[in-house]
């Protein structure tokens, strides 16, 4: 796939593209072709090799050609005489895939391509015909992706479906933070959909982006329209949108198969500029927003309400490369704040991905539903320390407290320590306990200076990041073998590894039992540790009981931890108590919002629910959050979770068909590949769509196909031999998906089956 939206980047056989294929003038070579449309040698040498004398251009021309070649395959450029073409049965590109589907009239799956300006951050300063027709292609495209984008949600409107058409502004306004006729159109939809505080808010949020651009102010019309807003009574509420409202009762299960909710947190980026970070914000805020769980307008929260924000620190360190200890740092003070009785503490996951936008307090506030926000910056020059903390009341962006501490770096805890306390007593609460447990009191810095590293890796969620977190931490726990935090973090680790396949079963669960064990033997009091053996329990001991004990104590021991709620209710779900799961995972999206992983499992769980409404709106916000999340695309042990399982459920085949293309295409089917799904899906109707899906993911899974999600597609085509050749192999490596066997609804049909029953047996799955 020649991904040219964004930041550029070529993947051959689900591998990326590195060296001279993916730079330069090859990539612009590329580019070029694109648009699928035969180019001249002479006007590709006229865009990038302007200065070249004739014999010397066609020569650094044949040169890029054939490197092209040497990386991607030799058909992947066909001559045709003087013509050069790009062959989109060896690799298609998003931009090309983009204009074809908008040509076709498939709005939807077109828009969800768009990751940003062509070739972001790309230039030739040496070929200005180049850059004249770099700049001309991104504004025909941005324009496209405009035109559809409001085509779409003037559509929405038309149908009276304004909670659908906001998702479609929100989206608008995200590429084109500055315009005052989209931000009109968006709060307008938003009180046509009863969240008068969302339009409220974003008419804020548009007002401060353009004082902070260009020192200006909104339209007249945007203004006159937020002072009718405050003043006028509210609307009646708009009806419910069409398009997710249920066709018949609601079923108590959802007919395509759940997506298992093991996958750790979400990965995330910083900003490049102010224009990215202005449109990030905003995507930010079109998921969401001042919303609460179930899409009702979330309350603002009183002043001095028990509940805080803590954003990433900054780095004002000489060394650009602290960052991953200003990061350490706000982590600790997350971790201290969270186990302080009464408060609640916005998680990691979400107040980080604030980093860089240049928010004022109360558009914090609104986004994280916190009262209070904690900002401050580190600067560690050797063994010097000096750290800045600053509590804003979020309502007023007045200050409750701040202070300043200069220390010797091994005073590190200490502060740590202290800035938790007075953030406690500025919001008139008290420690319980104390907020640091001696596990995080070390004598040895350095190996605290691991730990930290090792977070930082944790979250990136590559088969190299978790590789490489786990060396930081062994290494810590070398130097400081009384480290019950790195255990723990160890643990959180392996678990990740064995879900994803990167560590066999045996070997993976063999480290996660003794990094368990040891981190509970060194501080029994430590939430991390339970909510890692409760994981331990669930997916890979099937020790149904103790798992829930594990997570009740976690959240007992830290009532702020999003990830120990996150898997309390993957135990409600699999065990069937799909009310109290929703509950639990409600409270996870609550402490963590930007976290896209619990938004999607969020959805299954309202499916299951028979909540087909709710359960659409999480799975879009999901999709905006991450729309290439491993749980969307369908890449662990069960199938891609969106909108396309309520479609069909609704029996919405072709709008479930069109969801299901949109997804491939992000995990970069070829074109072959989508035009074979489209035929199969017109010629046999669902179980045809299934078997070439399942082609599809046989040829992108390689060796390694997760067992289980090959088990399903094979009961969706309708073939049980193979359904339980597969069933039997997910079992025989005790494949951590399988907790959610009994709520499979692919496999509905086998439920009675002695093999499928005989699989829950040795599972000892508790009574229904």
């Amino acid at each position: 796939m020649l991904k040219l939206f964004g930041t550029a980047s070529i993947e051959a056989s689900s591998e990326p593209v590195t060296g001279r294929a993916a730079q330069g003038r090859r990539l612009a070579l590329l580019a070029l072709l694109a648009r699928g449309r035969p180019i001249t040698r002479d006007k590709i040498i006229a865009l990038l090799w302007p200065e070249s004398p004739a014999d010397r251009a066609r020569h650094q021309l044949s040169d890029a050609v054939y490197i092209v070649r040497g990386a991607l395959g030799e058909n992947v450029v066909s001559s045709n005489g003087d013509e050069l073409v790009l062959n989109p049965d060896v690799i298609a590109s998003d931009a090309g895939t983009f204009e074809q589907l908008l040509d076709a009239g498939s709005l939807e799956p077109a828009v969800a391509l768009f990751a940003g300006p062509l070739l972001d951050g790309f230039h030739l300063s040496d070929a200005a015909e180049f850059e004249r027709w770099l700049d001309g292609e991104r504004a025909r495209l941005g324009q496209r992706y405009t035109a559809a984008l409001e085509s779409l949600a003037e559509a929405s409107e038309g149908r009276d479906e304004f909670a659908v058409a906001v998702g479609w502004w929100r989206r608008l306004a995200a590429h084109d933070p500055y315009t005052g006729r989209v931000a009109l159109r968006l709060m307008r939809s938003l009180e046509a959909a009863g969240d008068r505080a969302g339009a409220l808010q974003h008419a804020r949020v548009h007002a401060a982006l353009l004082r902070e651009e260009f020192d200006a102010g909104p339209d007249p019309e945007v203004t006159a329209f937020a002072e009718r807003l405050r003043l006028d009574p509210p609307a009646r509420s708009a009806p419910e949108p069409a398009a997710v409202r249920p066709a018949r009762s609601p079923p108590h299960r959802d007919p395509t198969p759940a997506a298992s909710g093991g996958a750790p947190t979400a990965r995330k980026g910083p900003a490049r500029g102010y224009a990215a970070a202005a449109a990030a914000l905003l995507l930010v805020l079109a998921i969401v927003g001042v919303y609460g769980i179930r899409g009702a307008p979330l309350a603002a929260p009183p002043p001095f309400a028990r509940s805080v924000g803590v954003l990433p620190f900054v780095n004002m360190s000489p060394d650009p490369e602290n960052a991953y200890f200003s990061d350490g740092l706000s982590e600790e003070i997350i971790a201290a704040l969270s186990r302080i009785g009464g408060l609640r503490v916005a998680a990691r996951t979400s107040s980080f991905a604030l980093r860089d936008r240049r928010l004022d307090a109360r558009a914090i506030g609104d986004t994280l539903g916190v009262a209070a926000v904690l900002e401050g910056s580190v600067r560690k020059d050797g063994n010097r320390l000096r750290v800045t903390a600053q509590l804003i009341d979020a309502a007023t962006g007045y200050h409750i407290w701040s202070d300043e501490y200069n220390r010797e770096l091994e005073d590190i805890f200490a502060v740590q320590e202290q800035i938790a306390s007075a953030i406690a007593g500025a919001l008139e609460l008290r420690l319980t306990g104390g907020a640091v447990t001696q596990a995080r009191r070390l004598p040895d810095l350095q190996a605290y200076d691991l730990y930290l590293r090792g977070l930082y890796l944790r979250n990136s969620l590559t088969a190299d990041g978790l590789r490489q977190a786990m060396d930081f931490f062994d290494r810590a726990i070398e130097l400081e073998p009384r480290f019950a935090l790195a255990y723990a973090a160890k643990a959180s680790v392996v678990a990740p590894q064995i879900y994803f396949r990167h560590v066999p079963w045996e070997e993976g669960v063999s480290e996660l039992r003794a990094a368990v064990a040891r981190a509970l033997e060194l501080d029994s009091t430590l939430g991390e540790a339970h909510a890692s053996l409760g994981i331990l329990r669930l997916f890979f001991d099937w020790d149904w009981e103790g798992a829930e004990r594990a997570l009740r104590r976690a959240i007992e021991l830290n009532p702020n931890d999003p990830h120990a709620f996150h898997h309390l209710a993957n135990y409600l779900h699999a065990v069937g108590r799909i009310e109290e799961a929703v509950a639990a995972r409600e409270r996870s999206v609550e402490l963590d919002p930007l976290n896209a992983r619990t938004r999607f499992v969020l959805g299954v769980d309202y499916s299951l629910a028979g909540d087909l409404h709710h359960a659409i709106a999480e799975y879009r916000r999901a999709q905006q959050l991450d729309p290439v999340h491993p749980l969307a695309l369908g890449l662990g042990p069960s199938l891609p979770a969106g909108p396309a399982r309520v479609y069909v459920w609704q029996g919405r085949y072709d709008e479930a068909v069109e969801e299901y293309i949109r997804i491939a295409m992000l995990r970069g089917a070829t074109a072959s590949e989508l035009d074979a799904i489209r035929r199969a899906y017109a010629a046999s109707g669902m179980p045809g769509f299934w078997r070439k899906w399942l082609e599809m993911d046989l040829r992108q899974s390689g060796n390694t196909p997760d067992p289980l999600r090959i088990a399903t597609l094979w009961a969706l085509i309708g073939d049980t031999a193979q359904t339980f050749h597969w069933l039997d192999r997910a079992y025989g490596e005790r494949n951590p998906g399988l907790i959610y066997l009994r709520l499979e609804p692919a496999l509905d049909s086998l439920s009675s089956h002695p093999r499928v029953a005989r699989i829950l047996s040795k599972m000892k799955f508790p009574a229904r």
